[in-house]
């Protein structure tokens, strides 16, 4: 039964990890074209706007955050391999285990501080000291969404590499 449940949410995970990638690239083509428009305006018409580069770098963290549970469960997460390829599938698996385990812990910790940042930024109503004004703990309250993302889609992986089951696609690694 646990066995089916891991499955399960691991299945339900990956969906909502591929539609936050999704969005993550809608919002990146929604720069590019802020970004393009903003340069045209600027250098062809003389008269460049006052928010799109503020805008844009806050959306570049939604783009980060929201792709990152997706980058681990396709496998596209950075890996040196040059020293785990002299050892056995045995001891490879191993390797994996202790540092899927490791990087579980580093985004437990990353949780736990971006979730505190982003609650005293809500408490303190903090907001960018711009004219847009832009309300911190809307623009923090991504990495709390895509840390917790990315923590959970560990925990599943690390489930699943421990039973010896494949987490990424067949062409990944």
């Amino acid at each position: 039964m646990a066995e089916s449940l891991v499955r399960a949410s691991w299945s339900k995970l990956k969906k909502v990890n591929t539609f936050c990638a999704t969005l993550s690239g809608v919002i990146l083509l929604f720069m590019a074209l802020s970004i393009t428009v903003d340069v045209f305006m600027r250098y062809v018409l003389g008269s460049p706007t006052i928010w799109i580069t503020e805008v844009s770098t806050y959306l570049f963290l939604y783009v980060i955050y929201l792709a990152t549970a997706y980058a681990l469960q396709q496998g596209m997460h950075i890996k040196v391999t040059f020293l785990r390829d002299f050892f056995g599938k045995r001891t490879q698996r191993v390797l994996d285990l202790v540092t899927s385990i490791l990087a579980a812990l580093f985004t437990a910790v990353l949780l736990w501080q971006v979730s505190e940042m982003t609650w005293t930024a809500f408490k303190g109503n903090w907001t960018s000291p711009t004219m847009l004004n832009a309300p911190y703990a809307v623009i923090h309250g991504i990495m709390v969404i895509g840390s917790l993302l990315l923590l959970v889609s560990f925990v599943c992986s690390i489930i699943l590499q421990f039973r010896g089951e494949q987490t990424e696609p067949a062409g990944a690694a």
